[in-house]
C-alpha cells in the first residue's frame, strides 16, 4: 500500500465517522430542503398540467423528464386518482 492509497482510504475513514457524527448535518439538512421544493414544485407543475387537460400518465412524465411511476407516486400524493393511465380527480 502506497502512502496515497493509505491516505485516500484515512480520509474516506474519517469522512465516514463525521457523517456518523453529525459533522455534516448542515449539508444533509440542506439536501433535505432542496429535495422538498423540487418535489413540491413538481407538484405544482403536475397540478397545472393536469387543470390544462394534460392526463396522460406518459405525457406527464415526458413533461416532467421523470419516469411513469415517480409521476403515479406524486399523482396518489397531490389526491388525483389514476384509471386506465390517465389522471382522475
Amino acid at each position: 500500500m502506497t502512502i496515497e492509497e493509505y491516505t485516500k482510504q484515512k480520509n474516506e475513514r474519517l469522512n465516514r465517522q463525521a457523517a456518523v457524527s453529525g459533522s455534516f448535518t448542515k449539508c444533509f439538512n440542506n439536501r433535505a430542503q432542496s429535495e422538498r421544493n423540487r418535489l413540491a414544485n413538481r407538484k405544482r407543475y403536475m397540478r397545472a398540467l393536469v387543470e390544462q387537460g394534460i392526463t396522460d400518465i406518459d405525457l406527464l412524465a415526458q413533461y416532467l423528464m421523470i419516469s411513469a411511476g415517480t409521476v403515479r407516486k406524486n399523482i396518489y400524493a397531490i389526491g388525483y386518482r389514476v384509471e386506465r393511465g390517465s389522471v382522475m380527480r
